[in-house]
């Protein structure tokens, strides 16, 4: 058996598998080996996310996250690894014509507060770079559909001479990925409801969470 370290970046697999769904209560160990598939065992997770900001579009998005966060701590292969979110303000041009509630702003610019993650790239990229340096697995699993991402593959898979695979979770094929990686396939849409954690889960002080509303079908 194949052992493999698996590194999600959680950002691509969220916007490409999770947003709007009912299975974002995710069980990441489950989900790893239900995309490696039998001949491979999970040595870790490597989990690369950042904190969400609340807003009023959303005032739940950062309890709800928190919950996520503690149901992940209880599994023992799963590591979380931070970036963060920078926020900044601009004017952007409306996508249509502006509302008429909306305000009058010239050459039909809008303010808005733009947020961009920062660091999961090279977070991911650091991580799998010295897990393959050290020898820390047989072969490495890469889950993003992200083509920055594309260079730590090729260096891995061509310089340092180890077997990297990547799953996209996203419908369209990244070719930049898809070039130098040994194996790549996309993730299947009905994956991650066959992945679900439990709808309860009890911490290790005692207290129970159970998953945010619309956030599972498992009961």
């Amino acid at each position: 058996m194949t052992k493999t370290i698996v590194y999600i970046d959680g950002f691509n697999l969220f916007y490409g598998l999770l947003q709007h769904k009912p299975n974002r209560w995710l069980d990441l160990v489950k989900f790893a080996e239900a995309v490696i598939g039998s001949q491979h065992e999970v040595l870790g997770v490597k989990y690369f996310t950042s904190k969400s900001k609340s807003y009023p579009i959303n005032p739940q998005s950062m309890l709800n996250q928190h919950y996520y966060w503690l149901a992940l701590s209880t599994l023992p292969k799963v590591k979380l690894i931070e970036g963060f979110y920078q926020k900044s303000k601009r004017l952007m041009p409306f996508y249509k014509e502006p509302c008429k509630s909306c305000p009058q702003v010239p050459n039909h610019l809008a303010p808005v507060v733009q947020l961009e993650e920062k660091r999961s790239d090279v977070n991911i990229a650091t991580e799998m770079m010295m897990d393959a340096v050290s020898d820390a697995a047989d072969a490495f699993t890469l889950i993003t559909g992200d083509s920055d991402l594309a260079a730590p593959v090729q260096a891995i898979r061509y310089r340092m001479k180890k077997p990297i695979a990547v799953f996209n979770p996203h419908k369209a094929t990244c070719l930049e990925l898809k070039r130098y990686a040994s194996f790549y396939k996309n993730i299947p849409e009905h994956l991650p409801a066959q992945c679900q954690l439990p709808y309860n889960i009890t911490l290790s002080d005692g207290t129970t969470i159970h998953a945010p509303a619309g956030w599972t079908v498992a009961r």
